[in-house]
């Protein structure tokens, strides 16, 4: 049986172990994807295959996990798993999973034919990991729907160790290196970052020295992704870096890494720095070609187009303007 076929009816079998009643099950289906029941009729009949998006979409919601349903031995990561202690309020950075990301990325930069395809809805982790005001909000954020209440804390109170910083500031050098990077981002991710930084803003969990140190990064980071698209590399011209702008939106992050000097793999991101890691092969075939269908209703910003990047970069400094 297809690796597919096994996903699906391993899906269709967690689904009616959890919710056995069919009406309620297509309510529920017709709710989590936003579709009407009859849609969901055809799926659930195998009539309409679900999406990849749909799927991990259900996943989620119903916390299933997809290495189940592949029935295959792939891992799950946490690249940047933030535990909290148990007799205080304080969280403490896993290092070691941090460290395995980042010898996976020196061993994908060794390699002269090592390529990263990036599919997100969120500013592309790889670049921004050179912007610490960016980095530790999205660090914040993550902390705010992960830890309890009680343990809350502004972002002005979120600290960043110096070996967190160290290992983050070694990621984003040795991503540099990476031969052939393909990042395809979703339309409104600058939209969405600074509506994020706005709301906190107005709950007083960001205040407004931090909003002037975020929004100067973020101006940076413009830049220097311009930078990248105007030359279509970073440093040195052999490392091709391809960067697309989504016209249709991007539910989940996923990404893919091809490489002759490690094994390759696929990662789904689950919720900002929580990933799904797979490295099973078809599963990597059916996620890269996935990016490549997405890719073809994108619009390639890197050393073509100049004009629709012009306007691109123009509009997102517009939106950083705003806060």
């Amino acid at each position: 049986m297809m690796k597919y076929e096994i996903l699906y009816q391993n899906l269709l079998i967690q689904l009616k172990n959890r919710i056995p009643q069919n009406p309620k099950l297509v309510a529920k289906l017709a709710d989590v994807l936003s579709i009407e029941r009859m849609a969901v009729y055809r799926r659930l009949r195998q009539e309409v295959p679900f999406t990849f998006e749909e799927i991990i979409a259900i996943a989620k919601e119903f916390n299933i996990s997809l290495d189940n349903m592949l029935g295959i031995g792939a891992k799950t990561t946490l690249p940047f798993l933030v535990q909290p202690h148990k007799n205080e309020n304080s969280v403490e950075v896993d290092y070691p999973k941090l460290e395995e990301y980042l010898q996976a990325i020196k061993d994908l930069a060794s390699d002269s034919t090592g390529e990263i395809s990036l599919v997100t809805n969120l500013l592309p982790q790889l670049f921004y990991f050179g912007f610490k005001n960016i980095y530790r909000f999205y660090y914040f954020k993550w902390r705010y729907y992960t830890i309890p209440p009680n343990q809350t804390k502004s972002y002005h109170e979120i600290v960043l160790s110096d070996r967190l910083i160290q290992i983050i500031s070694d990621i984003f050098v040795q991503s540099r290196e990476i031969t052939t990077c393909y990042y395809i981002l979703d339309r409104n991710v600058f939209h969405d970052f600074v509506s994020d930084v706005a709301y906190f803003n107005s709950i007083r969990l960001i205040n407004d020295e931090d909003i002037i140190d975020i929004k100067a990064d973020l101006f940076r980071f413009l830049d220097y992704m311009e930078t990248i698209a105007i030359n279509g590399y970073i440093d040195k011209p052999s490392n091709k870096v391809f960067i697309y702008i989504s016209e249709t939106s991007i539910g989940t992050s996923f990404s893919c890494v091809d490489s002759n000097a490690s094994i390759r793999f696929a990662l789904v991101c689950s919720y900002i720095f929580n990933s799904i890691l797979s490295y099973d092969e078809n599963t990597f075939t059916v996620m890269r070609n996935r990016i490549r269908s997405i890719i073809r209703t994108s619009t390639l910003l890197s050393v073509t187009g100049e004009i629709q990047r012009t306007q691109y970069f123009d509009a997102q400094r517009k939106i950083v303007e705003q806060l």
